[in-house]
């Protein structure tokens, strides 16, 4: 489910010009997926999920001319964070954040394009 998910949030969304799947892997016990997005300003969002039982996982990475510009992540690192595993890299800093998803993400993106 996350795979077909994922894919046609991306292939949909107005914010996606191009989009690259790099993996997939759909198996009775998980589903993963890796995707690069192409967002119309030219800069990039690097997609990460797996999801099995009980358990997900997620990298929302944004990017551009090589630089990051916010990562969202569940990886367990941080746990001084108030929602560990939940945190956002945004620039040198690392905050605590919600439990995210792809739709989050690209609201946030297209919020702060607008801003722009």
């Amino acid at each position: 489910m996350v795979v077909a998910r994922t894919i046609a949030i991306l292939r949909n969304h107005s914010l996606v010009n191009e989009l690259r799947i790099v993996k997939t892997l759909v198996d009775p016990e998980v589903e993963l997926i890796k995707a690069n997005a192409t967002i119309k300003d030219g800069s990039i969002l690097f997609v990460n999920e797996a999801i099995g039982d009980n358990w997900r996982e997620y990298s929302y990475h944004w990017q551009k001319d090589g630089k990051m510009i916010r990562r969202w992540d569940n990886a367990p690192h941080h746990k001084d964070l108030s929602n560990f595993p939940h945190h956002v890299h945004d620039g040198t800093d690392i905050l605590s954040c919600e439990d995210i998803n792809l739709t989050d993400v690209l609201n946030f993106i297209e919020d702060k394009l607008r801003k722009s």
